[in-house]
């Protein structure tokens, strides 16, 4: 009877330990997933304080392009344009390579054309090349299958990576492109071992070129963001930053391949990527190519209601639009959007997220629910605004916005954009 009491106790004593041990796993768990919460709200609100200003840069370098101006002045626009083109590529490259650590960051795999895919790219790259002393080549080895399953934009994504580097690094000489089926041997492996399952292959990407190269001692922290072993001081030539080179190490990495380099200082370099791809059978439909049917452009006559708080961001936007012919609407808040709404006639409403008073969203749910008097709920609402995290567009587009444009935005895109809600 001792015994058995005992070992009841014993028993007892331990589920008490487990309990306890799941207590505290389970508040960990819940103390991480808050960590997170905030992590991504507070990358999400870094984005927009940054995209806001740039934007602002970017619209007015436009706008002052677009404008009578002397050589010089134009030859410093262009040089601010492209300081500030970089910066956002750098914040651009932060927010992917945070979404890809947290897991946030996900493939989109669909069938494709590797043709039809890479080479519009391609030929855009070729006609760059004209206006630089460099010749830049392609080729598509005809051994690629005609039809792919994968992820084609996170891998253009990849190779505009490499060839904007190239380019910016490459005065003179050749820049070239070779895509073809990896081999099998050697690097490239993103799987363990060298054999594809089956109903796989493997693509290879080369960007070569003959600029500046890159010392040995700097390789081996190339793809590593922030890498301890490099100087600053001492990088007399810019590559492109290491952001954007892990980026594209994740982002292969997640298609089950590899990436590296072959370079020598003062010899040019060459990046090597692979990626993996499902092969299509024969049975599926070939997808069909882009279809090229014009839209027109809407009438000059179209009123818009442009909702925006930031003075630099609101003059930018209205004097880009009504250059293009529009009557342009204005309010600094989403409650000053709602009462304009009600007593003026609009076609479309270009509408910020983070604003005073009301927000774009609550300002969205409440024209969509019928709570503007004399306004159809249906009228088209684009959002625009700096907040660029793709949980932030689902927001946007749950609230029921039909479009989502993000700061910093180019004129044509936004066109792009009305053109689509209004046909």
């Amino acid at each position: 009877m001792d015994d058995t009491a005992a070992e009841l106790a014993r028993l007892k004593a331990a589920q008490a330990r487990l309990a306890a041990e799941h207590d505290a796993v389970v508040e960990r768990l819940r103390v991480c997933e808050e960590s997170a919460r905030k992590k991504a709200r507070f990358l999400s609100e870094l984005s927009h304080d940054l995209r806001t200003p740039i934007n602002g840069v970017l619209g007015m370098i436009q706008l002052a392009m677009a404008s009578k101006t002397c050589p010089e002045a134009r030859e410093f626009l262009d040089m601010a344009q492209t300081s500030a083109t970089t910066l956002l590529s750098l914040v651009n490259e932060l927010l992917e390579l945070s979404a890809v650590e947290s897991g946030r960051l996900s493939l989109v795999e669909k069938l494709f054309d590797p043709r039809a895919e890479f080479e519009p790219m391609l030929r855009n790259f070729k006609t760059q090349s004209q206006w630089k002393n460099v010749e830049f080549t392609y080729r598509i080895d005809d051994l690629v299958p005609l039809r792919l399953i994968g992820d084609a934009a996170r891998t253009k994504q990849v190779l505009v990576n490499l060839l904007g580097n190239s380019f910016a690094n490459t005065k003179k000489g050749f820049i070239s492109v070779a895509i073809g089926l990896w081999g099998g041997e050697g690097k490239g492996a993103g799987r363990p071992g060298t054999m594809l399952p089956p109903g796989r292959v493997a693509l290879q990407f080369t960007v070569k070129d003959t600029g500046i190269g890159i010392d040995p001692s700097r390789q081996a922290d190339l793809f590593e963001p922030y890498a301890p072993g490099a100087d600053s001081l001492d990088m007399k030539h810019g590559r492109g930053s290491s952001l954007g080179l892990a980026v594209c190490k994740r982002l292969v990495a997640m298609m089950h391949g590899d990436i590296w380099l072959d370079s020598a200082e003062g010899r040019g370099s060459a990046f090597t990527f692979t990626v993996e791809y499902g092969l299509c059978d024969e049975s599926r439909p070939r997808p069909a190519p882009p279809e090229t049917v014009s839209v027109p452009v809407p009438p000059g006559n179209l009123r818009i209601l442009l909702a925006e708080d930031e003075p630099v961001n609101r003059i930018f936007t209205v004097r880009a639009l009504q250059r293009l012919g529009f009557t342009v609407l204005t309010a600094v808040d989403g409650k000053e959007a709602l009462q304009v709404l009600s007593r003026e006639p609009v076609d479309l409403v270009l509408m910020d997220i983070q604003m005073p008073r009301l927000n774009g969203l609550d300002a969205t749910r409440a024209i969509r629910a019928g709570q503007v008097p004399g306004l159809d709920p249906g009228i088209p609402i684009v959002a625009l605004t700096a907040f660029a995290m793709e949980s932030d567009k689902m927001r946007g587009l749950e609230a029921g916005m039909d479009e989502y444009v993000t700061k910093p935005f180019e004129v044509p895109v936004l066109m792009d954009i009305i053109r689509r809600v209004l046909d």
